[in-house]
């Protein structure tokens, strides 16, 4: 008896996402969903080259939406950090938050203020923490025309930052 098309796809694709940690998950769960509507498609057409295709849009499809839920992420996190630090004034500390909106997007941290610049466009030095992580990271708030508050810049004071940069 031999195995289905689908079946000799998703076995090895389940080994692999077991042997590969927590660290590939992303990948893996595309890799795994790839194979699958690859190998769904192709039997159901008797056509693989089909297969292949509709396993190439599911991947992407996939990395697409997961890259969007990491810029909106980052997006939440700047906003929160600019708004806890904007009416503060040089040395002043405040924690941050942003409320959890999508799955595991919940961040907090604490921001101080290490020094105010500018006078045409009223920028901030700010010095933050995620509650998450043990790293210090580094940025520049500057004031809109609308008098919001809004990240200027990036500069993470460790050697990786991960999703947030």
């Amino acid at each position: 008896m031999t195995a289905s098309p689908l079946r000799r796809v998703l076995l090895p694709a389940a080994a692999l996402l077991a042997l590969s940690g927590c660290a590939g998950f992303g990948s893996a769960v595309t890799g795994v969903t790839t194979a699958g509507v690859a190998a769904t498609v192709g039997s159901a057409t008797g056509n693989p080259v089909l297969g292949i295709i509709a396993g190439a849009g599911a991947s992407y499809g996939i990395d697409q939406g997961v890259k969007y839920a990491e810029r909106r992420i980052t997006d939440n996190v700047h906003n929160a950090v600019a708004r806890a630090a904007g009416p503060l004034a040089v040395g002043q500390a405040a924690t941050w938050t942003v409320e959890e909106k999508l799955p595991l997007s919940g961040k907090t941290g604490t921001v101080q203020v290490a020094r105010g610049f500018g006078e045409a466009i009223p920028c901030k030095d700010v010095v933050f923490t995620l509650d998450d992580a043990p790293d210090f990271n580094v940025t520049t708030i500057c004031r809109a025309k609308d008098g919001q508050w809004r990240w200027a810049l990036a500069e993470p004071a460790t050697r990786r930052w991960g999703s947030l940069q």
